[in-house]
């Protein structure tokens, strides 16, 4: 997840990096990534940002886009980590909204910071 060397400690920042690749064109498309609990989003407000509407909430960063056009896609978030100790990260998972059956997900991460 960060784009970071060496070890992460708090008061780092980090930056994810969600890429999707697209087989085909979606229509209505959404992103759920759930993060750990150290980590606190630097967008703290709901907007539309970079072609995706963006909604911050306690647990998890969602996205939403009408279409996502096939090819490469790449969203990134900015986030500040507050404390230290082990967390796990939760999954990523993109899907169509009215075709749940096109849904991609990741696996979760193991964070450690000091």
């Amino acid at each position: 997840i960060p784009d970071h060397q060496g070890a992460l400690k708090a008061g780092d920042k980090i930056k994810v990096r969600i890429t999707i690749k697209a087989e085909r064109d979606f229509d209505f498309v959404q992103l759920q990534d759930k993060r750990a609990a150290c980590m606190e989003p630097i967008d703290q407000t709901s907007g539309y940002m970079r072609g995706y509407y963006y909604s911050p909430r306690d647990n998890a960063t969602y996205y939403y886009t009408d279409m996502m056009r096939k090819g490469t896609h790449v969203i990134e978030a900015t986030y500040y980590i507050d404390r230290p100790g082990t967390f796990t990260t939760g999954t990523c998972t993109v899907q169509c909204a009215y075709s749940p059956a096109y849904m991609a997900r990741t696996k979760s991460q193991t964070l450690m910071i000091k």
